[in-house]
Order: C-alpha cells, then sequence, then structure tokens
C-alpha cells in the first residue's frame, strides 16, 4: 500500500513538474527576439529631438536612431526594427505585457519606476527644467510660485508631484505631448511648462520665441532604456550595449548621434586619463 502511494505521489509531481517546464524554458526574451527576426521598441513621435516625424513622414530622433543601433548590433541589419508609438502612461503595461521588447522613449530612472520596469545604465543626462516665452517675465524658477502663473506638465505623475512641492502656489494644467505643450505656451494658456533639460534645449535652439530658465529641479537625472524584470538575458545584452555605446567600441556612433541632434559632444569616455608609459 505504501509502494503505490509512493508511486502515485511520484507520477503526480512529475507530472506537475512537466507542465511546468515550457514555462521556464520560455523565459529568455534576447532567444525571443533573435528568433523573431527583428526588434520591437516603444517611443514617441511626437517629442524632439528623441521622437519625432521629419519634413518626409519619417520618425526619427535619438531614441529611434539609438534602436536602429541595437537591431544592427543584434541582426547585423539597423532596419530590423519595428516602433511601436507609445503614450507616456501605456510605456510600462506595454513592457509588462510583452507588446514591445524594449521601452526607449526618454524615460527617466526613478525609484518608483524600478519596481515596475528594469532601466539599463544611464545613456542620457537629464534634469527637470522649465520652458518660457523669451520675453517673459519669469527669470528663475522661484519666480514660478506665483497664483498668476500657469505651468503644464506632461500626463506623468511625478512631474505633477514636482510642481506641486516646488511651485505650490501656480495653477497646474497636464497635457499628453511636448508639442501640445509647446501650443499651450504660445498661445498664452500656460507661462511656462515643465521638461526634461535637453528637450528644453532642443526646443530653444529651434524655435526663436522659446527659452529655458537656466536652472534644475532637484540637480541632475538620467535616462535608461526600461525593459521587463525577470528577463536576465536581455537585460545583460541591454546593459552591456549601453555601457559600450556610451563608454565603449561604439563610443564613436554615440558621438555621431549626439552631434546630429544637440550640435555638441557627448559626455567623456572616461572621466579620467589613462597613464602611459614614456
Amino acid at each position: 500500500m505504501t509502494r503505490r502511494f509512493i508511486r502515485q505521489w511520484l507520477a503526480a509531481a512529475s507530472a506537475v513538474a512537466l507542465a511546468f517546464l515550457p514555462h521556464l524554458a520560455h523565459a529568455d526574451k534576447l532567444a525571443d527576439v533573435l528568433k523573431r527576426g527583428y526588434l520591437i521598441v516603444g517611443t514617441t513621435s511626437s517629442t524632439p529631438p528623441f521622437g519625432f516625424k521629419d519634413e518626409k513622414g519619417e520618425l526619427t530622433g535619438f531614441d529611434v536612431d539609438m534602436s536602429r543601433l541595437i537591431a544592427q548590433a543584434l541582426f547585423g541589419d539597423p532596419t530590423k526594427v519595428k516602433f511601436e508609438l507609445l503614450s507616456n502612461e501605456a510605456r510600462w503595461p506595454a513592457l509588462q505585457n510583452d507588446q514591445v521588447d524594449m521601452v526607449a522613449q526618454f524615460a527617466t530612472i526613478t525609484p518608483s519606476r524600478l519596481v515596475r520596469v528594469g532601466f539599463t545604465p544611464r545613456y542620457f543626462d537629464t534634469g527637470m527644467t522649465v520652458a518660457i516665452k523669451k520675453d517673459s517675465k519669469i527669470k528663475t524658477l522661484a519666480d514660478l510660485n506665483s497664483v498668476g502663473v500657469t505651468i503644464s506638465t506632461l500626463t506623468i505623475p511625478e512631474q505633477i508631484d514636482l510642481v506641486k512641492r516646488m511651485a505650490p502656489k501656480a495653477q497646474l494644467v497636464s497635457f499628453s505631448t511636448v508639442d501640445q505643450q509647446t501650443l499651450a505656451l504660445r498661445s498664452g494658456r500656460v507661462q511656462a511648462f515643465l521638461v526634461d533639460l535637453p528637450i528644453g534645449m532642443y526646443l530653444a535652439a529651434t524655435n526663436a520665441d522659446v527659452k529655458t530658465v537656466p536652472e534644475l529641479y532637484g540637480g541632475y537625472q538620467n535616462y535608461g532604456i526600461a525593459y521587463k524584470l525577470g528577463e536576465l538575458s536581455w537585460k545583460q545584452f541591454l546593459d552591456g550595449f549601453v555601457t559600450d555605446l556610451t563608454t565603449g567600441y561604439t563610443y564613436i556612433q554615440y558621438t555621431a548621434l549626439y552631434k546630429k541632434y544637440f550640435k555638441v559632444n557627448p559626455p567623456p569616455q572616461r572621466d579620467y586619463k589613462i597613464q602611459v608609459p614614456s
């Protein structure tokens, strides 16, 4: 009786283990991407210079071109990539539901986001500033904290919270895209809008009527490529790619990409010089 029970128990345990094996074997995003033959990237078409449509209607931008470099690393072909245009709110669910393989969409690394998705090391320095009209009376961030000022943010909880803390007297409105924020500024609906530093730099450089306040809310922040948690091999590939891009063999391509959109050199590969024997 005891032996029969043991045999039955072992058979049941084996059946359960076999049932889970396909799920365990499937958890390899890198292998899935390579087998599929192309990369799926979540990005934007409304936030220059990171993702926008050019005069021909083609998707371009820093994040778009960087994604093509990743496709080149994976498949030897920069065109082996499909872009899914996502709103800011849709970025994380799209990763969690495997709608996209990664998100390259000027995504700031924050502690609250790290519990939902993974991030690569930094590929771009950023921070929060405000864009204003060139003839604005606003000169400093402190000038924003007034009942007569309306500030806009994107529909991102961290941005909304920041304005409420830093300028509690100001009026607050939110928009889905930077394009909408820029239109609101030009129409006079808002007097300033919160913007990531590199996006503000680009807007000021390409729009004669816009400038940024030369200050940052709370110091520098970091952009990273986002990916689904739990995908170890995919994480290792993306982390390695970004590290090499910003500090290693492909730094030349990073420099060309940086200068294409910002007209200046990127941060140096190293913050020290290698000592060479004389």
